[in-house]
């Protein structure tokens, strides 16, 4: 009776989903951006961790052991793939070459190279920081993070099984969509002539008829540095562009921004570009970033 009753208990531990290990596929993704279209793809068939916590710089985010742990036993890691997130380089580097399974979003999307565009222009620009002349900030245009998502849909089906050709049409459409709105806030700008933090606007001024005439941190990460000569000349090119703000975001020394709006005499205007709003998403964030533009310009 007592080895029925053992028998009886262990087949009750066995077969009992409940009391199973967890199987739910796990889909890292490096920051909240990047997080929030992931997860409108996966629904709930996976668990979806966003590494970087929103509202910190990606640019400077280390992680610490759990992170690195989070990582190794991911079924998909989703990152940009131009080291924006340069913390995490030598994490996800190590974690690819163990065999975990890895989805960069730069490698689906057209590029923006600096490179080109300065040769074109007979320009010679300080990219900064080792991150070439690629520019990774991707996802300030939504239709180019849309190109993406057929390849991102077909990385998630191997690694959780699930066909998702539906969901991706769905969120190429929303993306679509958003971009058009995104444009219809724009057009209320005559001359849309940008002076931002960083170089992180690439892709939203290609995209909306925006012109970047200068950067506080002349390059793609604000882990670079602006130098007094480079300052100078981005006060004069403001003035002779007639630009009328000084945008700032994320990483953006504040004192400095507001030295030079001063000589420029034109205001500091904060834009989010790197950081989803309080109980948003990502659409909710490019159109805020949209609306304060345009605002700033107006």
């Amino acid at each position: 009776m007592c080895l029925a009753a053992l028998l009886g208990l262990f087949a009750s531990c066995s077969f009992d989903g409940s009391s199973s290990s967890d199987t739910t596929p796990s889909i890292v993704v490096t920051y909240s951006a990047i997080g929030d279209v992931v997860s409108r793809l996966v629904g709930d068939a996976a668990t979806v961790t966003v590494l970087i916590p929103n509202g910190q710089d990606q640019h400077d985010f280390m992680p610490s052991a759990q992170d690195v742990e989070t990582i190794n036993n991911a079924s998909l890691v989703v990152s940009n793939g131009l080291d924006l997130e340069e913390g995490l380089e030598d994490s996800l580097l190590q974690a690819e070459k163990s065999g975990v399974a890895m989805f960069h979003i730069a490698d689906h999307v057209t590029l923006l190279d600096a490179a080109a565009k300065d040769e074109a222009a007979g320009a010679e620009k300080e990219v900064g920081h080792d991150h070439g002349t690629e520019d990774p900030h991707v996802w300030l245009d939504p239709e180019t993070l849309a190109e993406a998502i057929p390849a991102l849909a077909e990385a998630l089906k191997l690694a959780t099984g699930k066909d998702f050709t539906a969901e991706a049409t769905a969120v190429v459409g929303e993306l679509t969509a958003l971009s058009a709105k995104v444009r219809d806030i724009m057009t209320t700008v005559d001359a849309c002539k940008l002076v931002t933090g960083h170089d992180s606007l690439g892709y939203f001024a290609a995209r909306y008829g925006c012109t970047v005439i200068g950067a506080v941190i002349p390059g793609f990460s604000t882990a670079a540095e602006a130098s007094a000569g480079s300052l100078a000349d981005l006060k004069d090119v403001a003035k002779e562009n007639g630009v009328k703000a000084i945008f700032t975001e994320l990483g953006t020394p504040a004192d400095v921004a507001a030295q030079i709006a001063k000589e420029v005499g034109v205001d500091v205007v904060e834009l989010s570009t790197h950081v989803l709003p309080e109980n948003g998403g990502y659409d909710d964030m490019m159109t805020q970033l949209a609306t304060a533009i345009a605002g700033g310009l107006s």
